[in-house]
């Protein structure tokens, strides 16, 4: 137990754990009690002992730490506790308690140490325990104000003590209603900072007005200056009517906007009338009276803001209305504290308002949505206000802002305190009643009794001060009774006395005289508003007189004369009690007694007059007071009428309003140009009523000419339907030529492709053919598959026959040879070669030279006849399309020349104004300029009236000025950049449109280009192909009319067609010597290295029958055909060349060659050349199906893209012109800077504006 009582007491070191204990102690106790249990007794005696241990000690460790510069607060919390009774009175004082020993235990330790992380500790038991989300904002605040440098953990411990503070201050708000929080005070300030911007903007365009006049009156005018500043000034003009028109809109019942409004129109924008929407009239007025806003608003409202951070209660904004209000100039408001306005008896104790609204979260003030509070003004009389206060809790900003709205300033206010004496009093009061009739000063009437003059009011006085004091809320008609002391006596009297010894005195005064002389008493018939003020300390009770009039001819009744003595009484006891009068003060209280004595010496003449005067003054003032009543009620009764009537007119005006908001929002909304058309309309109107005819015909003719002025100089046309047009048909014919153009190449490359399948088949046909009568005579040798040869030959045929229609419909003019078809042809050709198959028999030598007749036939045909020749129709489309796009660039160059010249002619435009016009125009921007520079108009708010009045004084302060002297003729000649008139060509849009075009067209060039380049390739490839067929098909030929040879008798015309042969063969082999490897490498390693590698493990031919026949084994076997293609083609040939001197010497002889028969080994290498040959041609044939592939995609993307382009390119052309035109209507808006008038004046001006109604783009 000992132990646990010695941890009760707080150490430093852990201050924190004790903390923490402590208050987990205070809850268990708390809820057993709730629960109605035993309390454990051990909890109870540490509570004990910790309590009772800082009520012993509290006093001495405050005393011990203010000996050490320890700065504490003024008293200690448990002060608040144990007064009478050293006991918990309940569950709920028992927690405060712990609480508020908890806090403080807090605030000592961070005030004497300084640590951040107890601050923090303190920050959370704020929000999450004591529940004080205000002083929780406020000391989150401070220390990020005062602590710098933070680590991370710090800093987001922080921001996350803001939000935690900050949602139950949310709370807060919502859980107490305070009704004031939806309002945002600072919207009138920043309003008030919005229209200084204003002003600032609005002299900053009179500054570019009055320079852009400057420059005309110059010798040679400036264009690109005067563009320049033209540009300029049109951009900011209608920058300012927008805000002017955000302004009006957020509050049009503010009469220094209207005004800034109106001076706008009139000086600056004089061209165009103000919007009707943007009038007091208009139905914007209407829509903001039935709004929430016009609160914050009000005419007569000011707003203040105070922060609650320190030094606590000091003014950080304020509206200029607030100081116009009170009196005091900015260095006397600014940073100043708030309780300097208020009245002292209430600023004593407002510093302790706001302390209890930080520190524990009172927020009495703030519920009532409005309060009556009464201000102080400079001259230190108060002022009544309407207050409406709102709190401002953000992550930076804590403090309170004020929306003050003035009571009516006729009314007449007072402030009493418990003894019924003036506090302050309103300066109407003051003039009208007490300075008047007493004749004494401000100072003096602070502090007399009240209710000596209010004899009703003291009856009930007593009866005001009960525990409903704070609800006070009574009315009351009465009478205020005054006497009528002479000013100069209660000066005299009050330079000789002290302040509270004249009071004294004056109060004696007042009630002898009251007393004494009740016919002189002036009589006022007021109606009482009676409230209370609480403060701290004192209970106030402030008088509220909607009106006070005299009566004329009362006197003072009994029962009023009873309460007066009865109260006097009390009052000169209180005095005889308190006061102690001294020599002095008995011999001017015997001299104020003869002073005010009626016995007065007959001689006494002057005294005499002086009454009389003052007779006669106070009947005149009666007989002007019964007029004035007279009229007064006559008014009242007149003026009902009228308010009546008003209310009634307002109403129909906003149901009428709601009606046609739901209708049609254009109602709303008048456009400028039916506001001008009506204006036109009651012009024309009033001069036919009012003119004669020529007059009328005169005024019509100008009226349409300002008209088409207008017209011309808002010009709100876009591009003509022809120019669209233009642009449209441009745009759909190089769209669809490039789709043509697509097809085109598409079909084209398409046809080329299946072209390969199908126009080799004769070749085929003609070397299989060969093969298979080769084959019969070399059918028994045992070095290759001659047999199996025999058979893929003739399957060939039997495959591919079907495909011949396909090559006819794509080489026609091979079709028919001596009157036979080539269907007909192969169909007789297989059915021979399948009789010797089958029958074993010889081939006729007469079938076999037909045959291959025709075979050369349609070599030759195919030789002399080109099948690549689409490049014409390609080209031709190309041309047309460029021709199209030529057009249309010359088109568009046509239409910004034309754009250039309009504009130059704008530009010297302003050579044609003569000099009075100019320098009328720039003396009343330099009078309008000094005008707004002036310092009044910068800080104070702008009267209209008083404005013009000023305006016209400077005006001709400048007139008479020598500020012509410089420029004093309008210049007759412009100077200009060369880029000033050719800016078009600058600017980005035809940059792009130029690169766009350039780009599209070298990219649609690109297309046939390649295309014609992938044509030649094909091209060279196809012959390449077909040298290769001629060649491989002429060494199967010459072999085949050897094997006829040999196998039948020996005729001349078979030595003679085999020469022939042979010579064809001698000059193919040449020209295959003379292949180059740049043509193609695969071919050519091929020709000249090794075959059986090449054929065997690279290439391999597509007709899976006829390459099965040969092996990789058997080629290696040769030599020979490791040697290249070529080389072995010539050996064939030597071989061939060899048989045809053979037969040249022994002609017609019986000798038999049976030893070439016998020679097989010479046709397998013939045999594995031809397969080489076959693979050749089948590359190349894929070797163009690829090229044709790839150019195709590469076209189709090339294309893709030059559509694209050249489609962006046409709308930028579009974009582009229109931007031109933009810049030359730019450029006519120049003109609206001067007044229609002026313009209609200058021949030149109105010829330019006939010029342009007939120009269009």
């Amino acid at each position: 137990m000992k132990q646990d009582l010695k941890n009760a007491n707080f150490k430093h070191t852990h201050l924190e754990k004790q903390i923490r204990r402590l208050y987990i102690i205070f809850k268990e106790q708390v809820d057993l009690k709730k629960q109605q249990r035993l309390l454990d007794p051990k909890q109870s005696l540490q509570i004990y002992t910790f309590i009772s241990s800082h009520l012993r000690e509290c006093k001495l460790q405050r005393d011990r730490k203010a000996q050490k510069n320890i700065k504490l607060k003024y008293k200690c919390f448990c002060t608040d506790f144990f007064k009478d009774d050293d006991t918990f009175q309940s569950l709920e004082q028992m927690k405060q308690f712990a609480k508020e020993l908890i806090g403080q235990t807090l605030e000592d330790e961070i005030i004497e140490n300084q640590d951040i992380d107890l601050i923090l500790i303190y920050i959370y038991f704020l929000v999450q325990i004591k529940k004080v989300p205000t002083q929780a904002i406020y000391e989150v605040i401070r220390l990020s104000m005062m602590q710098k440098e933070q680590t991370l953990k710090q800093q987001a411990i922080i921001r996350k003590l803001k939000h935690d503070a900050l949602d139950k201050f949310s709370e807060l708000v919502r859980k107490n209603d305070l009704v004031n929080q939806k309002f945002v005070f600072k919207k009138v300030y920043l309003y008030e900072e919005s229209l200084n911007v204003l002003k600032s903007n609005l002299q900053t365009i009179v500054k570019q007005e009055k320079d852009f006049y400057a420059c005309i009156l110059t010798q040679v005018i400036d264009i690109d200056l005067i563009v320049n500043i033209g540009f300029k000034l049109l951009e900011n003009i209608k920058v300012l009517e927008k805000q002017l028109q955000l302004l009006y809109k957020t509050n049009p019942q503010n009469n220094e906007c209207d005004t800034i409004y109106n001076i706008f129109h009139k000086y600056i924008h004089y061209n165009k009338l103000r919007p009707k929407l943007y009038r007091r009239d208009g139905q914007m007025m209407l829509q903001f009276l039935q709004s929430s806003e016009r609160i914050i608003y009000d005419p007569g409202s000011c707003v203040i803001q105070i922060t609650l951070l320190q030094p606590r209660g000091n003014v950080i904004r304020y509206t200029r209305t607030f100081q116009k209000a009170i009196g005091y100039k900015d260095e006397e408001i600014q940073d100043q504290n708030i309780n300097r306005f208020m009245p002292q008896i209430i600023a004593n104790d407002h510093d302790l308002y706001l302390d209890n609204f930080v520190e524990r979260g009172r927020i009495n003030v703030v519920r009532n949505a409005v309060r009556v509070i009464l201000g102080k003004t400079k001259s230190q009389f108060v002022v009544p206000i309407n207050t409406r206060l709102r709190l401002e809790a953000s992550t930076t900003e804590f403090g309170a802002t004020a929306l003050i709205t003035p009571v009516n300033f006729t009314y007449g206010y007072m402030m009493l305190n418990e003894q019924g004496q003036i506090e302050e009093l309103t300066k109407n009061l003051f003039d009208d009643v007490f300075e008047k009739y007493l004749g004494v000063e401000l100072e003096s009437v602070r502090g007399l009794d009240c209710l000596i003059f209010i004899p009703e009011l003291a009856k009930i006085w007593e009866s005001l001060f009960n525990e409903h004091f704070e609800k006070l809320d009574k009315r009351l008609e009465c009478h205020l009774i005054l006497p009528q002391l002479f000013r100069q006596n209660s000066k005299s009297l009050q330079s000789s006395r002290t302040t509270v010894v004249s009071k004294s005195l004056l109060q004696q005064n007042i009630i002898r005289s009251l007393e004494n002389y009740p016919q002189d008493n002036v009589i006022y018939q007021i109606s009482l508003h009676l409230t209370s003020l609480t403060t701290i300390n004192l209970r106030l009770v402030i008088l509220e007189m909607p009106e006070y009039k005299q009566i004329q001819n009362q006197k003072v009744t009994s029962r009023q004369l009873i309460q007066l003595r009865h109260r006097s009484s009390q009052l000169l006891n209180y005095s005889t009690q308190n006061d102690v009068y001294t020599q002095k003060a008995d011999l001017l209280t015997s001299a104020k007694d003869i002073l005010f004595n009626r016995d007065i010496d007959e001689c006494d003449l002057e005294y005499e007059n002086a009454i009389e005067e003052i007779k006669m003054v106070e009947d005149l003032r009666n007989q002007l007071a019964q007029i004035n009543m007279i009229n007064t009620a006559h008014n009242q009764n007149s003026s009902k009428r009228l308010l009546q009537s008003s209310d009634n007119f307002f109403e129909e005006r906003v149901i009428e309003l709601r009606q046609n908001i739901n209708i049609s929002e254009k109602s709303n909304d008048l456009s400028d140009s039916e506001s001008e058309f009506k204006q036109r309309i009651q012009e024309q109107n009033l001069q036919y009523n009012s003119g004669s005819v020529g007059s009328r015909s005169s005024q019509n003719n100008t009226t349409a000419l300002k008209r088409q002025m207008k017209d011309c100089l808002s010009d709100n046309r876009g591009l003509n339907v022809q120019t669209k047009l233009f642009l449209l048909s441009t745009y759909i014919l190089v769209i669809v030529g490039y789709f043509v153009n697509y097809l085109i190449l598409y079909f084209q490359f398409e046809s080329i492709n299946q072209d390969q399948n199908y126009e080799q088949l004769p070749f085929q046909f003609s070397y299989f053919y060969n093969e298979f009568v080769i084959a019969q005579s070399y059918i028994n040798a045992d070095d290759f598959q001659f047999g199996k040869l025999s058979e893929v030959t003739l399957e060939f045929f039997v495959d591919n026959i079907k495909d011949i229609d396909q090559t006819i419909a794509r080489l026609p003019h091979i079709n028919t040879i001596n009157n036979l078809t080539m269907k007909s042809r192969m169909i007789i050709i297989l059915s021979q070669l399948s009789k010797v198959q089958r029958m074993k028999e010889e081939i006729l030598y007469s079938d076999f030279v037909n045959n291959t007749d025709q075979f050369n036939t349609q070599f030759e045909i195919i030789q002399s006849v080109q099948s690549i020749n689409y490049s014409n129709d390609l080209g031709i489309y190309v041309l047309i399309e460029e021709l199209v796009l030529i057009i249309f660039l010359t088109r568009y160059i046509y239409l910004c020349v034309k754009i250039i010249q309009m504009k130059t002619k704008i530009f010297k435009l302003f050579c044609t104004f003569s000099k009075e016009v100019i320098q009328e125009q720039f003396l009343q921007f330099s009078s309008l300029y000094n005008q707004l520079n002036n310092t009044k108009f910068k800080n104070h708010e702008t009267d209209e009236e008083q404005f013009e009045t000023t305006m016209m004084r400077q005006y001709q302060k400048t007139v008479t000025s020598n500020m012509l002297d410089k420029h004093n003729k309008v210049g007759k000649q412009i100077s200009y950049k060369c880029t000033q008139y050719f800016n078009i060509l600058k600017q980005k849009q035809i940059l792009l449109r130029f690169s766009s075009f350039y780009l599209s067209l070298f990219m649609r060039l690109c297309v046939p280009f390649t295309s014609l380049a992938t044509l030649s390739t094909v091209s060279a490839r196809y012959n390449e192909k077909t040298q290769f067929e001629i060649t491989n098909n002429y060494l199967a030929l010459s072999y085949a009319e050897q094997a006829i040879i040999l196998n039948q008798t020996i005729q001349q015309d078979g030595i003679d067609r085999q020469n022939k042969t042979v010579e064809v063969l001698k000059s193919l082999t040449t020209n295959l010597a003379q292949y180059q490897e740049s043509s193609n490498t695969e071919i050519y390693d091929i020709l000249s290295n090794s075959i059986c590698q090449l054929l065997f493990k690279s290439y391999q031919y597509s007709y899976e029958e006829y390459s099965n026949l040969f092996s990789f084994e058997q080629c290696q076997s040769y030599s020979n055909l490791e040697k290249g293609l070529t080389f072995v083609v010539q050996e064939l040939y030597s071989y061939q060349f060899e048989f045809l001197q053979l037969l040249q010497i022994n002609n017609q002889s019986i000798y038999s060659y049976q030893e070439f028969l016998k020679n097989s080994q010479t046709q397998v290498q013939r045999v594995y050349a031809q397969y080489a040959f076959l693979v050749i041609i089948e590359m190349l044939k894929n070797k163009i199906k690829t090229l044709v592939t790839s150019t195709l995609v590469i076209n189709s993307i090339m294309l893709g893209f030059a559509s694209i382009i050249m489609s962006g390119a046409l709308l930028i052309t579009m974009k582009t012109i229109e931007k031109v035109k933009e810049q030359y209507k730019q450029s006519k808006q120049l003109l609206t800077l001067f007044p229609f008038d002026r313009l209609m004046e200058n021949a030149y001006v109105v010829s330019f504006i006939s010029q342009d109604l007939h120009f269009s783009v």
